[in-house]
């Protein structure tokens, strides 16, 4: 087993690549869509990378004890918790549960990779338990989060979490709408990339009138966003279709901020499957933009 097995769409697939190969993997991720067994093979292999002793960049070796006692189900440093897929499932004793396991140091590896599995079925209760351990984890300590849409954790477990969307298949487009979608998606990066709030709003004028234009195009520019967080990581994927942009968004961008914009696109596709008042959309596009410009 190998980074190479992963089977993501490639944006994805790099990021995650990139990230554990620099060794800044988040403490704490959430894996949202596509199906439930998607997302478990998803946060096994993530578990076996750290958990591996091949070493970052080669990590999952498939080959040292560590990965094999993972892919067996049977590593005593991967703590898997799972529940029924039913509202509240996910009790606040498990979670309790859980942050008293994280206090105790690793057994075998140097990390200690809990999955939660069904995790949209924690309530209230179990959301604000766990903001605990989240908030201040032990330094070995990784969270895996499995749910099948982050909309149902609190905001305060959002911003304590990365999140990456699993399984969703880009849509097959007609050339000429991606290329409208992709020119459009270039601007609104070529406005981020220069920090200035004028050239932000008018990049976003053209979804104005075409909401699907905008439904489109918002894949498009989380694409140019997870190419610039590549650049930034020191793993470009070698595509040209975004041309320079990537590059640019990583000089002027902060590894910070080029997270949040992937992110922030997450959560505007979900509303735009929600069927969120457009206008309202287009103000948090431009809201998200000139914030992550700022920082």
């Amino acid at each position: 087993m190998s980074t190479a097995d992963f089977n993501l769409n490639n944006p994805l697939e790099a990021t995650l690549k990139a990230m554990l190969a620099s060794g800044r993997f988040p403490h704490a991720v959430i894996l949202e869509g596509g199906s439930a067994p998607e997302r478990l093979t998803l946060a096994k292999k993530l578990a076996a990378s750290l958990v591996c002793s091949a070493g970052k960049a080669e990590a999952p070796c498939g080959v040292c004890s560590h990965c094999k006692k993972a892919a067996a189900d049977s590593h005593p440093d991967i703590p898997f918790y799972t529940v029924e897929d039913k509202p509240r499932a996910f009790k606040v004793e498990y979670v309790r549960d859980i942050r008293n396991n994280a206090y105790i140091i690793p057994n075998e590896a140097d990390k200690k990779v809990f999955i939660l599995e069904n995790a949209h079925t924690m309530g209230v209760e179990g959301q604000n338990a766990i903001l605990k351990i989240l908030e201040e984890p032990p330094s070995y300590v990784n969270f895996i989060l499995l749910c099948s849409s982050k909309s149902v954790f609190l905001p305060t477990i959002l911003s304590r979490a990365t999140v990456f969307t699993v399984g969703e298949a880009k849509a097959e487009l007609d050339d000429e709408i991606r290329a409208a979608a992709v020119q459009a998606a270039l601007n609104v990066a070529k406005a981020a990339a220069a920090t200035d709030d004028f050239e932000i709003v008018k990049a976003a004028a053209v979804f104005e009138k075409d909401a699907k234009l905008l439904k489109v195009a918002l894949p498009v520019i989380q694409e140019v966003f997870a190419a610039a967080m590549r650049e930034k990581y020191n793993a470009p994927d070698g595509g040209d279709e975004f041309g320079t942009i990537p590059g640019e968004l990583a000089l002027k961008l902060s590894r910070r901020a080029l997270t949040d914009l992937v992110d922030a696109c997450d959560r505007l596709m979900a509303s735009v499957r929600m069927n969120a008042n457009h206008n309202l959309m287009l103000t948090a596009l431009c809201t998200t933009l000139r914030k992550a410009v700022s920082k």
